[in-house]
């Protein structure tokens, strides 16, 4: 009975991280923290042995490379003991990762989870929005984490949505749908326009996915209902979006004529060709985070960029920013972290195309490097310990959960 119990426990502390992720102050670490724990008393109570297989190692072995490597760069920079906070996160999810591997229970807690954290999201923006009166809506973190953390929940919503549709659970379909609308809702209350790039790439991505599930017209409603829904907000003038657009392009401009540099779009291109030159002056390894600092002093005193680069810690650019700060070697680490997931969790997506319990699991593990990798466009996610943990963890969730739908189907393919 206390087997079990412990079982149920972890997963449902894994549904915890997605539930209050936004809507509670840290909340995406209590979850994860609480496993952690739990996963240090398992390991040394228990058999350590477990079924990894080569897919596992791949991942895992990743993730250590990433965050082991990511010291070395705190090393390099002066080895300031606060920066190792975030690169940890990769290698303190390893032993989640083997435990969760180990346990099976009610795994479907996440997609609930994932849902009640979308939904509250939005009830969060629209607070902070109408009640509050504040321009961005950003919970407890900075509005561009905000609303790209909203977005990509509002994105696994709808992987939820097409698993309990397979499950013909319509009340969780319909609570699914709404999360997915609440997720993209709460980012347009955020103003956030880096994460809205990822609405229609990722978009295309789940309905053509899920083509055969859901039956050509069905798909073509929702495809029609989606664009319905985005010239409507766009042309409503109370969302602020059509605004925040045409706020970009008018930064452009001005940019380019050379009028404003100091806009928040202006500003971006300046911070990264900041981050260009410090690439250029050490390729390999990159000048590092506190180094950044006097040498953007450097650019500034050579009028290269703007002084106000020197407000930001970091380039506003996941790609630019590690190139300048920790070189190709970086870089690569880098790509890495987000292409080996990509490619596991695609790879099963393939190989399981019609078998939704694991099928569903593979979708929502694609889709956090998939929206990473578009955040990272605009903002370096990695530098807030709210990225680093709803990318981190997530993954390791959702791989554990798709292992667990791999066992079960292949037990009761032996049974048959």
């Amino acid at each position: 009975m206390l087997d079990k119990l412990f079982h149920f426990c972890v997963w449902f502390l894994a549904a915890l991280t997605f539930a209050i992720s936004l809507s509670y102050p840290s909340g995406y670490n209590i979850g994860a923290t609480l496993i952690f724990l739990l996963g240090m008393i398992f390991l040394f109570v228990r058999d350590p042995k477990s079924d990894v297989d080569k897919s596992d190692v791949q991942l895992i072995f990743t993730f250590a490379v990433y965050g082991l490597l990511m010291f070395f760069f705190v090393y390099l920079d002066g080895f300031h003991i606060r920066e190792l906070d975030r690169p940890s996160r990769f290698i303190l999810v390893l032993p989640i990762a083997l435990l969760l591997m180990r346990l099976n229970g009610p795994r479907e807690w996440m997609f609930y989870g994932v849902v009640i954290g979308a939904i509250s999201a939005a009830i969060l923006g629209v607070y902070e929005r109408m009640y509050l009166g504040l321009g961005r809506a950003h919970g407890n973190e900075h509005p561009i984490m905000f609303g790209n953390i909203a977005m990509m929940l509002g994105m696994l919503s709808f992987v939820c949505a097409l698993y309990f549709y397979s499950k013909k659970s319509i009340v969780w379909t319909v609570l699914s749908s709404l999360g997915c609308v609440c997720g993209v809702a709460a980012s347009v209350m955020s103003a956030s326009r880096g994460g809205w790039v990822a609405l229609p790439l990722v978009g295309l991505f789940l309905l053509w996915n899920s083509r055969f599930l859901l039956g050509k017209k069905r798909l073509l409603k929702i495809a029609l209902s989606i664009l319905v829904a985005f010239f409507t907000v766009y042309f409503v003038p109370q969302t602020g979006v059509e605004g925040r657009i045409n706020q970009a392009l008018n930064d452009i401009t001005r940019y380019d004529q050379g009028i404003d540099k100091n806009s928040s779009v202006g500003l971006r291109f300046e911070m990264w060709k900041g981050a260009i030159k410090m690439f250029e002056a050490s390729p390999m390894v990159g000048v590092g985070e506190y180094g950044s600092y006097s040498f953007k002093q450097g650019l500034i005193r050579d009028g290269v960029v703007s002084e106000k680069v020197l407000m930001f810690s970091h380039a506003h650019n996941e790609y630019l920013n590690s190139l300048g700060l920790t070189g190709i070697l970086g870089f690569i680490a880098l790509m890495l972290v987000y292409l080996v997931p990509l490619k596991l969790f695609l790879g099963k997506m393939k190989e399981h195309q019609d078998d939704w319990n694991i099928r569903s699991y593979a979708m929502a593990g694609a889709l956090v490097p998939m929206c990473y990798m578009d955040f990272a466009l605009s903002q370096s996610m990695f530098s807030h310990s709210i990225g680093v943990m709803m990318y981190a963890f997530p993954i390791v969730y959702f791989w554990a959960a798709l292992r667990w739908a791999e066992r079960e189907s292949l037990a009761k393919a032996s049974v048959a």
